[in-house]
């Protein structure tokens, strides 16, 4: 039986891939342990004998405690260093405030035989040595929530950068009081003072802006029932150039309708308008929008459609099979 030690990043997106690797690794058969990065120790790496430690992006690198940082760089031959990454390698999302890291992880990257790669974008694969193409996937069974029909159209994320607000501006001023967002409050208050300094709406259209505030969602089940229940989720990348984020998948996993912006990997992995539908630009998004709002019987076939295809290919049971058939090799 394999062993696992996956590391948990201070981050809420990397802690709920890694969570997901975990019950992935599980289902076939591994001894899964998980710890949070800020709390793990020298003699319980020691103890537990890891095949393969986890990380998210930069992962065992971040400890504060170079103690840890510097035993598995000296033992790495005793097990697989194992890295997936779902930012941009060499970007803050990923290093945050140590860019030295994107350096360091290229040096340590290079032993081929201790140390596996995995990156969500295959536009990013050449930023590091050895490196492999993964997409996100999704613990679907945890998305699962009851049928209400509450939200006509909703955005779950974020609400900043000049790219979503312009796209969420349009929003308001075509559907009004349709659209409902979903995010931490402090970043929505950001969001409404940049509105209205880069007078992307009038002070009547910032007023209904206001109104679509909806709060904070939690758990994956209080995000399932959001997008289970919205008749358009609206989905706008910031970061990759060609992969999918971790909305994506999510969307589909709860039995959602999904309207994504074109990347070039959808189609490498859905069959567009079929189990999911995408927009070229804001006026598309809005044609298409108004579309499916008059016809969700149609909406509603492409989410089951889009739902059995990431309960198919898409699970961390997958993802994680893929790897260890990987460090076989």
């Amino acid at each position: 039986m394999q062993k696992i030690l996956i590391t948990l990043p201070n981050s809420i997106a990397g802690s709920l891939i890694m969570q997901g690797f975990s019950a992935g690794f599980k289902s076939n058969g591994c001894y899964v342990i998980k710890k949070d990065l800020r709390n793990l120790s020298v003699e319980e790496i020691k103890k537990f004998k890891p095949d393969i430690i986890l990380g998210y992006d930069y992962g065992f690198l971040f400890p504060a405690k170079m103690d840890i940082v510097d035993y598995i760089i000296e033992k790495k031959g005793n097990f697989k260093l194992v890295h997936y990454f779902a930012d941009e390698p060499d970007g803050k999302f990923a290093y945050v405030n140590k860019p030295e890291l994107y350096e360091e992880y290229k040096l340590l990257s290079q032993d081929k035989n201790n140390v596996k790669t995995y990156v969500w974008d295959r536009d990013f694969v050449k930023q590091l040595p050895n490196a492999s193409y993964m997409p996100l996937a999704v613990n679907y069974k945890a998305y699962r929530a009851e049928e209400s029909n509450q939200y006509d159209i909703s955005f779950v994320g974020r609400p900043l950068t000049d790219k979503r607000q312009k796209i969420l501006a349009a929003l308001i001023k075509m559907f009004g009081s349709k659209l409902n967002i979903f995010c931490y409050e402090k970043h929505f208050l950001q969001s409404l003072d940049d509105m209205k300094e880069k007078q992307f709406l009038t002070e009547k259209e910032l007023d209904t802006y206001k109104s679509a505030y909806k709060g904070f969602l939690t758990t994956e089940k209080e995000i399932a029932s959001v997008y289970l229940n919205s008749k358009v989720n609206i989905n706008i990348t910031l970061q990759g150039k060609s992969g999918l984020n971790y909305r994506v998948f999510e969307v589909l996993a709860s039995k959602g309708f999904l309207l994504t912006d074109e990347m070039e990997d959808i189609s490498r992995n859905f069959v567009v308008s079929k189990e999911l539908e995408t927009y070229a630009n804001i006026d598309d998004l809005i044609d298409k929008t108004a579309f499916y709002l008059k016809h969700p019987e149609i909406a509603q076939k492409i989410a089951l459609l889009g739902f059995a295809n990431v309960a198919r290919k898409h699970s961390y049971t997958a993802r994680a099979r893929s790897i260890l058939d990987d460090l076989k090799n």
